[in-house]
This record gives structure tokens, C-alpha cells and sequence, in this order.
């Protein structure tokens, strides 16, 4: 293993890509697959989990091999992807049902009623205003058109977490991404309970929170067969896309602005 060897994996919109790099910046390859984004209703925009690790377990032996390396010499493995976007699993870790993402608009019903509510309990709380991108409309609405889904989620993950998990069976979500729920008391980074209530929402399902930089697990045998990375293999939690961005491009001090 080569510890200045290290991979990005990022799920965007219409693909997941790859791409692996020395420590000091040096891109030595990358690859893509595509993923596909469905529309079932006007305003509905939903991709399948499921649908992203194949993506992973395609795109991660492409990079190896553009890179013209094994998969024991990279060092580490990192994950980043747009917010906002849940996926809801049952006690067997199965997917429930299409994560909803954060382009999908049909929550502004749900998003009124938060405002109303609490919308400046949920403001001072989580640092923002109540949107049908954020994942508290989005949860508020499946439990009230469908309530069987909500009843059999044992855990929620955004994104990125989800592809970790199915890499290292380690259920984490990074500070950022946690945000991104509006589900937080941001000032503390941790789960609120009040915000949770507004949606009477179990927060045992919810995951621990970390820094986006904490190695929170290794490659597990299972994911080394599927992914083509080996087994062992350090993995950092990550963050959201926009995050990841504003730290690529240097913007990590006040003052600071990306455009």
C-alpha cells in the first residue's frame, strides 16, 4: 500500500466518478459511470442507491487501471456527493425505497407547514430556512404519503454515507452533510431533537456525526470482492460536494469565497 496514493469517489448528479491522486495533488487517473435520474411525477427527481454502488464497483477498477495501479497501493479512500439526498433503510440494511434528491420539488406543502410551525425555531436551530431541498420536508412527506416506508426505516443515510456503509459496514455522516438534513442544531453538530419532532421522526435511526476528515472504518472483505479496492483500506468520511469544493479551490479561511 502506498499511503501518498489516495481516492476521491464523488456521486454527482448524472455520474459517479473516480479519481485518484498523489497526496501532493498529481492526478495519476480517473474514470466515470454514468447513473440515472428519475422523474415518475412533475417535479420528482429520485435515483437508486443501489444503482450508485454498481456505479462505484464499475468506475473504481477503471480508475485502477488508468492509473496503472493495484488496488493495494492506494492509500486511502475518501467520498464526497450532493446533500440533502436520503436513503432509508430497513433492519436487514436494504434499501426501501428511490432516494429522493435535492433537485426534487414536492414537498412545498410540507415546507409551508414547517414554516408556519417553527420556521424561525427551525432558522435560529439549523441555520436555515425551510426549503423542498432540504431533507426535513422530504422526510415530513414521506411520512404523510408513505407512512409503511417510514415505519420500516431503521437507519437514514445521505449520499456519500450510504457508499461508504456498503464499503465498510461503518454508519457515520460527516458535520457538513448532517447540516444539509436540516435536522441539526448546527452550533452544537448535533442531532435536534426539536427539529426531529416537527416531523416526529425516530432519531435512532439517524447516524453518529464526524469530521469530515476522521477515518471512520476500513474496506471490509465483502467490499474489497465488489469494488475492487483492497480489503483494509483506510476510508475518511468525506462530505458534501459543495464543501469538497470550496476546500479544492482554497477557500478555508474567512474571507474566502469560491465562484
Amino acid at each position: 500500500m502506498l499511503d501518498t496514493i489516495l481516492m476521491g469517489i464523488d456521486l454527482g448528479a448524472g455520474s459517479l466518478k473516480v479519481t485518484i491522486i498523489t497526496a501532493d495533488g498529481q492526478l495519476l487517473g480517473s474514470a466515470s459511470s454514468d447513473v440515472r435520474t428519475d422523474t415518475p411525477h412533475p417535479g420528482w427527481a429520485e435515483q437508486g442507491p443501489d444503482a450508485w454502488y454498481r456505479a462505484l464497483c464499475g468506475a473504481v477498477p477503471a480508475a485502477l487501471k488508468t492509473a496503472g495501479l493495484g488496488a493495494g497501493d492506494v492509500g486511502a479512500v475518501s467520498f464526497s456527493a450532493g446533500a440533502h439526498t436520503p436513503v432509508l433503510l430497513d433492519a436487514d440494511n436494504r434499501v426501501i425505497r428511490p432516494a429522493i434528491l435535492w433537485s426534487d420539488q414536492r414537498s412545498p406543502a410540507e415546507t409551508a407547514e414547517l414554516i408556519e410551525q417553527a420556521g424561525d425555531m427551525i432558522h435560529a436551530t439549523s441555520f436555515n430556512k425551510p426549503a423542498p431541498t432540504w431533507t426535513l420536508p422530504q422526510l415530513k412527506w414521506l411520512g404523510k404519503h408513505e407512512p409503511d416506508a417510514v415505519a420500516r426505516t431503521k437507519r437514514v443515510l445521505v449520499a456519500k454515507d450510504y457508499l461508504r456503509f456498503r464499503l465498510t459496514d461503518c454508519w457515520h455522516t460527516d458535520r457538513v452533510d448532517a447540516v444539509g438534513t436540516m435536522m441539526t442544531d448546527t452550533k452544537a453538530s448535533t442531532w435536534s431533537p426539536e427539529l426531529c419532532a416537527l416531523i416526529d421522526w425516530d432519531m435512532d435511526t439517524l447516524p453518529p456525526i464526524v469530521e469530515p476528515t476522521a477515518i471512520v472504518g476500513e474496506v471490509t472483505v465483502q467490499g474489497a470482492a465488489e469494488s475492487g479496492l483492497a480489503a483494509g483500506t483506510p476510508v475518511v468520511a468525506g462530505t458534501m460536494d459543495t464543501a469538497a469544493e470550496c476546500y479544492g479551490a482554497g477557500a478555508v479561511d474567512a474571507g474566502h469565497c469560491t465562484i
